[in-house]
């Protein structure tokens, strides 16, 4: 994927060419959760490295530390009994002095006015060459969390990986759901009552 600068901004919601040091930033706090969201595209001093981020920072994270953790034993029960998983181990949700980063992309410039990601990773899993067309999907992905945040809510990043970052070769493309909710997450029980509910293997 090779875009002129303008048109990569366009994609990353930002509207315009950022200047060098220049920072695009959003955020959004869920008082409620004690959840804050932050995105922000970043021009580097030399005018040529882009970089989008999204973090989350929480109030309690000794909490979310701890739902991590069951949520992450419940995962490896079903992928004892189904044999699966192993794609999705590298996915991993770290908290860090109660910020978890999200996402990371970096776009340089390749050639003739055009620009290029390079990287790509999201809750620590590289998908940089690793996922058909992974670079618009990373900007889809980005822009998505964006709107999300424009709109008063916190992005559900579970929620997004599947609609984004899934390769439509092995998944199929899938439909576009809602970008945000008020809760960014699923707690284990729904999670096993919509399994049990699904049915099959």
């Amino acid at each position: 994927m090779r875009e002129p600068l303008d048109k990569f901004m366009e994609d990353l919601g930002v509207g315009r060419i950022l200047s060098p040091y220049e920072t695009q930033p959003w955020m959004h706090y869920d008082e409620e959760q004690g959840i804050s969201c932050s995105a922000e595209v970043r021009m580097g001093p030399g005018g040529d490295d882009v970089e989008a981020e999204i973090q989350f920072l929480y109030d309690d994270p000794d909490a979310i530390e701890e739902e991590i953790k069951e949520s992450e034993s419940d995962e490896a029960d079903d992928d004892d009994e189904d044999g699966e998983g192993d794609d999705d181990a590298q996915i991993k949700r770290i908290i860090i002095d109660g910020r978890e980063q999200v996402l990371i992309m970096r776009i340089l410039p390749v050639v003739d006015d055009k620009w290029s990601p390079k990287t790509l990773t999201v809750r620590g899993k590289d998908f940089a060459n690793k996922l058909g067309d992974w670079e618009k999907k990373g900007c889809d992905f980005f822009r998505a969390c964006v709107e999300a945040l424009n709109m008063g809510e916190l992005p559900d990043i579970d929620e997004l990986i599947e609609q984004q970052l899934q390769d439509d070769s092995f998944f199929g493309g899938g439909r576009r759901g809602r970008i945000g909710r008020k809760s960014p997450k699923i707690k284990p029980a729904q999670l096993m009552g919509m399994k049990q509910s699904g049915g099959g293997p």
